[in-house]
């Protein structure tokens, strides 16, 4: 059995879709990492103002948290860049789609040369 052209529109709007849920998945596990450090930096200053850390322990400590929360944060920005270029994939190629649907052909197919549609 061939399969129609809407269920092959459906696959590849689910593929997009899978690839844009990931992403923000990813997105938020690295937001829940920057969160739990942040708390971290918080508990060490807790713990300096109940003399349970020297000045020089909460200084040493802090620079780790903050490189650590600092590499996160670009990590996000990373994983944010790569959602929104996705999602503009995904948008164009939906209106390849449609202009393919539409009798548009060549137009579709300039955008299939162009890697637009899978």
């Amino acid at each position: 059995r061939i399969p129609s052209r809407r269920s092959s529109k459906a696959q590849r709007s689910e593929v997009w879709g899978n690839q844009i849920q990931l992403t923000k998945q990813e997105i938020l596990k690295l937001r829940e990492k920057e969160n739990k450090l942040n708390d971290r930096l918080a508990r060490f200053e807790q713990f300096y103002s109940e003399e349970k850390f020297t000045k020089e322990e909460l200084n040493e400590k802090t620079k780790k948290v903050e490189a650590q929360i600092a590499e996160t944060q670009k990590e996000i920005q990373a994983k944010e860049a790569k959602l929104e270029e996705t999602i503009k994939k995904f948008e164009e190629a939906t209106q390849a789609m449609e202009i393919e649907e539409s009798g548009g052909g060549r137009d579709a197919q300039c955008l299939c040369a162009n890697n637009l549609l899978f």
